[in-house]
């Protein structure tokens, strides 16, 4: 059952969190997902705020039960525990980040408090999540059959690391580099997810 509840909480965590900023950004007049914030999509004012920053509370909350769960589902290790709740503080970012909004286009002049919360609390969820990709992957490698999950991890990790530092006004291109984190993060989660689904009990990995 736990392992049911785990995959569905993955899985919906992504689908909540797509289909707000797919929905959001064609709700959103001239909104440009290559040069734009997801953020953009919750902040005040924005046409689409309340939606978007209760589906970052929505998903994030799933998120953040997934990893914990998944802690306690896959062999224990320091590694992996260091992993599994570094990669729950990433979900626990992204549920604060809908709770604190940024300001109106994430404008960075004369940030209010509540924008200045939601830059620390998705940075540092973003940094949580892809060092949590890479202690889990590390993990794996001593799990029986996980060294597959081990390639995935540095399939999905470095280009998450390397994509992090592009997210930043100064790069034209911040809101692409922002989906190839999220996307590297998402198929991580996936792949995650999957194993815990179709595994069966005491014989996750």
């Amino acid at each position: 059952m736990i392992r049911h509840i785990a995959f569905g909480c993955g899985v919906l965590s992504l689908l909540v969190l797509a289909v707000a900023t797919i929905a959001g950004g064609m709700a959103y007049p001239g909104y440009d997902h290559l040069t734009q914030y997801i953020s953009e999509l919750g902040a005040t004012g924005a046409p689409t705020s309340v939606g978007v920053s209760l589906a970052f509370m929505v998903s994030g909350g799933l998120l953040t039960v997934f990893w914990l769960l998944c802690a306690g589902l896959f062999p224990r290790s320091v590694p992996s525990i260091l992993g599994f709740g570094l990669s729950a503080l990433n979900g626990l970012g992204l549920l604060l980040g809908g709770v604190f909004r940024c300001d109106f286009e994430c404008s960075t002049a004369d940030l209010s408090p509540a924008a200045v919360l939601h830059d620390v609390f998705g940075g540092f969820g973003y940094l949580c999540g892809i060092a949590g990709v890479f202690l889990i992957g590390f993990a794996a490698r001593g799990w029986p059959h996980g060294r597959g999950l081990f390639s995935l991890g540095l399939i999905c990790g470095v280009p998450a690391a390397l994509a992090i530092w592009l997210i930043h006004p100064a790069f034209e291109w911040y809101g692409a580099a922002q989906r190839v984190l999220e996307i590297a993060l998402a198929v991580w989660t996936v792949a995650l997810a999957v194993r815990v689904r179709h595994t069966s009990a005491g014989a996750v990995a």
